[in-house]
């Protein structure tokens, strides 16, 4: 690792970092104003700490690409004022030892916004969601995935698809407790005291074979379990394999899965955004002048980017749920958008 790589990778990662506070701060700050008309309607000091603090973690992932847009467009802007890119060129070098710690920094950031997205949001947007509903929105708490219910000598597991469509096991046992029948289908809804099965798969216990297994294209079981007790799970609380299984279950369902397709997607594009989002910094502020003008130009069309980055990323997202939009199509739009404006700017000033 060279000298020049370290100063200008640690530069722009400790910009990043600076820029990620500033950010979180304004945030605190504001949502401490918006929150606070809540407190003594059931909004405790306590519990609107835990709020701010929990809320954190998705602000980071989803500005993740932002953060890093303004940070390093600050670092480029500071040395072409300070004639760094001037004595770096007359020294014969050229794009690549300024591309390549940027481009590390930029995966530093995917990877950072990969595993907030992966492994800490899905557990912190619980309890946001909980919070919303039961302390701001004045709801009642939910109780939403897997759920084992019992009926008489049946046992059903439910698995909510979305309001009216569920993934449903039975389970029928006889006096002593020895199973007799299994019921499997992704097909399942409620009505008028009856399940509605749609492919149904049926195994039952055989002294022969172990387990003789059959089909049926429909079944109906009177029950007076309701899926009442059971609320579909939502894209925001999930992980990447969770998002995917679910959203197989729903397509064998036959139910619309427009939404959990597009937060799959989503939960990949935003981090690698953080990539074209310093190269885009770099083709807009780079420059060989030290007038302020220039490099102020610069570094205004960068945030003016990174705000449009964020506003086509909702756009997007509201249009693959509206289906005026393919889903993956939809997650991966902003970052082929802003892809093939990096790739222009960049080919322009580098001829």
């Amino acid at each position: 690792m060279s000298i020049l790589f370290r100063w200008i990778f640690f530069s722009c990662l400790s910009r990043a970092a600076g820029t990620l506070i500033a950010l979180l701060a304004i945030f605190s700050i504001v949502e401490v104003f918006d929150k606070s008309r809540y407190l003594d309607k059931g909004l405790t000091n306590q519990l609107l700490l835990e709020y701010i603090v929990l809320k954190m973690p998705f602000m980071m992932s989803e500005f993740m690409p932002v953060i890093m847009l303004i940070a390093v467009s600050i670092y480029i802007s500071e040395i072409s004022h300070h004639h760094e890119v001037v004595a770096m060129r007359s020294a014969g070098l050229g794009i690549k030892p300024i591309l390549l710690p940027i481009v590390s920094v930029g995966i530093i950031g995917m990877l950072f916004g990969l595993a907030i997205t992966e492994w800490v949001t899905p557990h912190t947007n619980v309890r946001l969601d909980d919070m919303e509903r039961t302390y701001i929105q004045h709801k009642p708490a939910i109780k939403e995935g897997l759920q084992w219910l019992k009926d008489d000598q049946r046992f059903y597991r439910l698995e909510p698809l979305t309001e009216n469509r569920f993934k449903l096991m039975v389970l029928e046992i006889n006096e002593k407790g020895h199973w007799q029948q299994r019921m499997d289908t992704n097909q399942a809804y409620y009505h008028d005291g009856f399940w509605h099965l749609k492919d149904v798969y049926i195994s039952q216990p055989d002294a022969k074979e172990g387990i003789q297994v059959s089909h049926q294209d429909q079944l109906t079981l009177a029950s007076r379990i309701t899926p009442n007790t059971a609320a579909p799970p939502s894209a925001r609380h999930m992980s990447l394999f969770e998002l995917y299984h679910y959203a197989q279950s729903l397509e064998l369902a036959g139910v619309n899965n427009t939404k959990f397709i597009f937060a799959f997607h989503h939960h990949i594009a935003s981090p690698v955004s953080s990539i074209i989002m310093v190269l885009l910094a770099l083709a807009l502020c780079l420059n060989m002048g030290s007038r302020i003008s220039a490099a102020s130009w610069g570094l205004m069309i960068a945030i003016t980017l990174g705000l449009l980055f964020y506003v086509v990323s909702n756009a997007s997202g509201l249009l693959a749920n509206g289906e005026r939009l393919p889903a993956a199509y939809a997650a991966w739009l902003p970052l082929l958008f802003f892809g093939g404006i990096t790739g222009f700017l960049l080919l322009h000033r580098e001829g």
